[in-house]
């Protein structure tokens, strides 16, 4: 009797281990489904989980950090559902809420998100950004960028590159950029006037000679403008563009000015007056677009 007991024991186990040998394949596979849903099933509040955390927020923020990005490796470019990005969009948020002052999140999350196409929630990490580490102009910078490209809204991302410009670790040429971004959106007076004040604040050396070659560029676009109309007159009286400036302001009965940028005046190929700095950068842009065409 107690060797059946045993032979039966020992054959119960051997089909008990069988049986989870059979059956670990399909339960690893059932076990990566889930986990891979898991994201899914729980949306990530940030004020209710800095309540629940008892003072451990930040570890807690780490761990949702690197749950985020574990799921963006694991579903990007396979899985383009709105629920798991806006799942993920939740889960940058609410690290930002449990730690507001830590850089990564917003660097890489709005980054993140705008590559999956979610641009409104790239705009929300980014503003949040630019609120809890004022002193990186990144975040505003960044944000003036989805408006510009993605928003076709100029106006707006002038307004955050000016805000980008101010901050103490600004990089150097966002107040370039903004004046640019102004001027080109049909702005430019208020870009001068934007650089103008920007002149008045305690600048480095570097910088001010930046926003003093910005300022000199727009003053002489001003300048080159009010020309337009006489050019266009003396095409038409003489059946051809003139062949110097001199010619030029000498038929306008006008004094040849002082060129703002500094270089000499030149008559460009459409027949304007014009920096000679000023015609070869009309004429790259021009070539480059052509470019385009050709291939």
């Amino acid at each position: 009797m107690k060797f059946f007991t045993t032979a039966a024991l020992t054959s119960a186990c051997l089909a008990g281990g069988a049986t989870v040998a059979l059956s670990q394949p399909r339960a690893d596979v059932t076990r990566m489904q889930r986990a891979a849903e898991n994201p899914l099933v729980f949306a990530p509040n940030g004020p209710m989980l800095q309540a629940a955390s008892l003072d451990q927020a930040e570890p807690l923020a780490d761990l949702l950090w690197i749950r985020a990005v574990l799921v963006f490796g694991e579903r990007w470019k396979t899985d383009l559902d709105p629920v798991w990005i806006q799942w993920l969009r939740g889960t940058m948020l609410a690290v930002t809420d449990l730690d507001p002052h830590w850089r990564s999140p917003y660097f890489y999350g709005g980054s993140l998100l705008r590559v999956l196409g979610d641009v409104d929630g790239s705009d929300e990490v980014f503003k949040r950004g630019a609120d809890n580490v004022p002193d990186d102009g990144y975040f505003a910078f960044s944000y003036a960028m989805n408006q510009y490209l993605y928003h076709d809204d100029t106006t707006t991302a002038a307004d955050w590159l000016e805000r980008a410009a101010h901050a103490p670790q600004a990089a150097r040429w966002y107040s370039a950029a903004a004046a640019a971004m102004r001027s080109n959106g049909g702005d430019r007076a208020g870009a001068i006037a934007y650089l103008e004040n920007r002149r008045k604040a305690e600048l480095s050396e570097p910088e001010r000679a930046d926003v003093d070659v910005q300022l000199a560029r727009l003053y002489h676009d001003r300048l080159a403008e009010t020309f337009l109309p006489a050019c266009a007159a003396y095409r038409e009286a003489h059946g051809a563009p003139p062949p110097s400036p001199a010619d030029f302001f000498a038929w306008a009965n006008a004094p040849i000015p002082a060129n703002p940028r500094g270089d000499d005046w030149v008559v460009g190929r459409d027949g304007c007056i014009r920096s000679a700095a000023a015609e070869g950068a009309r004429v790259t842009r021009l070539r480059k677009g052509e470019a385009r065409f050709i291939k």
